[in-house]
């Protein structure tokens, strides 16, 4: 007697579970970075985009701006190729996406268009909140172990 079973599974196939966050570790630093930047209000620096007519939906642009900001502080220097590909491939950065996949040239346009003009206070209140949250002594300032007194 011949023995036929018919194997339907494939080795490549889906596997549960569907949220990228349950592949992450609990102390991952993305979710740490994403909890962190959930309570900065991040639309007063996004507010210069231009009304969506045609084309494509948009980005969310928190998110873009989370990614990149995540991209640098994992790398210190990031590409925006880099960055692409880390989308498509890296946990973390699907992660803070959305499953969503933008171009380098998308970035490059977040960046020089709508990050540019608020740069500055964005990182302001990024450091005010760390310095708040962590309660940094800021009358000394110290890199790479040297020691220089703030005025």
């Amino acid at each position: 007697m011949k023995n036929s079973t018919t194997n339907y599974s494939k080795p490549k196939q889906a596997v549960l579970p569907i949220f990228i966050s349950d592949y992450l570790d609990i102390c991952d630093p993305v979710l740490v970075f994403d909890r962190f930047m959930e309570e900065i209000d991040l639309e007063k620096y996004l507010n210069q985009i231009p009304a969506h007519v045609a084309g494509r939906i948009r980005y969310n642009p928190a998110s873009m701006l989370k990614t990149v900001l995540f991209g640098f502080m994992t790398y210190g220097y990031i590409s925006l190729r880099e960055l692409e590909d880390n989308c498509k491939v890296n946990l973390r950065f699907m992660y803070l996406m959305e499953h969503k996949t933008p171009s380098y040239r998308t970035f490059g346009y977040f960046i020089n268009e709508i990050l540019k003009p608020s740069v500055e206070e964005l990182f302001s209140d990024i450091n005010k909140k760390i310095f708040a949250e962590q309660h940094v002594d800021l009358s000394h300032l110290y890199i790479d172990g040297s020691k220089f007194e703030a005025n």
